[in-house]
């Protein structure tokens, strides 16, 4: 029997989607490589703004319109059945199951009384496997945590998925240990990875966890992302000093830099405590790099609001920056303030705010011509005549891709390079052989 997949939304949804995915290859099923052709579709949902409801909304219709009802059942899952579950199943009642939020056994159950040909009896299975979605590359997500307290007045996330609930740090380092023999980085998911730990042990135990992840053999990268500014303590630069797998890379989303309007966010931290925190980091750490976002056109943000946003960006060296338009839920109207929304404005100001950090980017990218990094080998591409893979400080799925020239097919995986050239998201770079050493 074959199943296909929808996996929508952020790499915390994708981890979810293993384990739906781990079940299903327990009971035989292989992967379909047209909806029309398997025997159950799963769609694994993400509800985080009124936008993601309109992708799933063209994704559900797609599907029914391609399949034959006779032959292929669709379960839905994910985010949505803690937000407009009711709008959805009226919209279409052709889907033949939906299934709570992260509910493996029940989706197990539902395959052996519905899908699976009968006499197929329950077998062991390990609810907590998860079977590696991402192929072309050597990483392996570790979700740490899942659900938020942070209440921030522009984000579902709390009322999607819950409060935060951490993993005990032995079966992370149990489930890091499984995925070793997928990758060779291991990138720490969460809502707020600063937070972890602190509804088990009562403390940030994000320290603690690094040490025993640290242990295990086979990583040679570990990525920490997500660590909300307010939470990030100063004196965790230590870690990148003790650790030498830990990346110095900080991912850490600042949403804005007004003081009025992180107020209005509900968020701590003013322009000069975010400013001192990525300077503290950099002082400690001078090869760190950062990664952050911003969101454009929350109510009430003024045109000198968003100019401290680029005055902040010209005392800070911040390599990413993602931006994200403000989006009125309707479930949030009532203290945010929204009223009369100008969606056109905000996606205008998303789109001139984009250009101008891409360029930003470019730049930088471009003055990093010449310097020597490390450089992760995870595959050849033909049509390039090239090795490609990602320099240190390039997340997955986020960060771009890099190509390199003068590796042998017995190189390492992990080898030294020297960045020949750069577009915002594109790297060439040339191997580094003993004589140039």
């Amino acid at each position: 029997m074959r199943y296909y997949l929808e996996s929508l939304g952020c790499a915390k949804n994708l981890v979810d989607s293993e384990h739906f995915v781990h079940i299903l290859k327990s009971y035989g099923f292989s992967e379909a490589v047209y909806v029309e052709d398997a025997d159950v579709v799963l769609v694994n949902t993400c509800a985080f703004l009124a936008a993601s409801l309109g992708e799933l909304d063209e994704v559900l219709s797609e599907i029914i319109d391609s399949i034959n009802p006779k032959k292929t059942r669709v379960v839905v899952t994910g985010c949505v059945m803690n937000r407009a579950l009711a709008e959805f199943q009226e919209l279409f009642p052709e889907v033949n199951k939906w299934i709570a939020l992260k509910d493996f056994a029940a989706f197990e159950k539902y395959l052996l009384r519905y899908v699976l040909p009968k006499g197929i009896k329950p077998r062991v299975v390990d609810l907590e496997g998860r079977e590696m979605l991402d192929q072309d590359g050597l990483f392996a997500y570790l979700r740490i945590s899942d659900g938020c307290e942070n209440y921030c007045s522009y984000c579902m996330i709390p009322s999607i998925r819950g409060k935060l609930v951490s993993e005990p740090i032995e079966k992370l380092v149990e489930e890091a240990r499984r995925l070793a023999s997928r990758g060779r980085e291991l990138v720490l998911i969460a809502q707020d990875s600063c937070l972890y730990g602190t509804d088990l042990y009562g403390r940030k135990a994000l320290p603690e966890l690094i040490e025993k992840l640290h242990e295990i053999p086979g990583y040679d990268w570990i990525r920490i992302m997500y660590m909300h500014p307010d939470h990030f303590e100063p004196e965790w630069t230590s870690l990148w000093h003790k650790f030498p797998k830990l990346l110095p890379y900080f991912e850490i989303p600042i949403q804005h830099v007004s003081d009025r309007i992180i107020k209005l966010m509900n968020r701590q931290k003013s322009y000069q405590e975010l400013k001192e925190l990525f300077l503290h980091i950099r002082r400690e750490i001078p090869q760190s790099v950062f990664r952050t976002t911003l969101m454009l056109g929350y109510p009430t943000e003024s045109k000198a609001d968003r100019d401290l946003i680029l005055k902040f960006l010209d005392e800070v060296d911040i390599l990413y920056v993602g931006v994200f338009g403000y989006s009125p839920e309707k479930e949030m109207q009532s203290e945010s303030g929204v009223g009369d929304f100008d969606f056109a404005f905000v996606e205008q100001l998303k789109t001139e705010f984009e250009a101008s950090f891409l360029e930003l980017r470019e730049r930088k990218m471009q003055a990093m011509v010449g310097t020597r990094h490390q450089f992760l080998v995870e595959g050849y591409a033909e049509e390039m005549n090239s090795w490609y893979g990602r320099l240190w400080f390039q997340a997955p799925d986020v960060d771009g891709i890099a190509y390199v020239d003068g590796l042998k097919p017995d190189n390492p995986v992990l080898t030294e390079v020297e960045i020949v050239d750069a577009l915002a998201d594109e790297l060439s770079c040339q191997a580094i052989t003993v004589a140039d050493t």
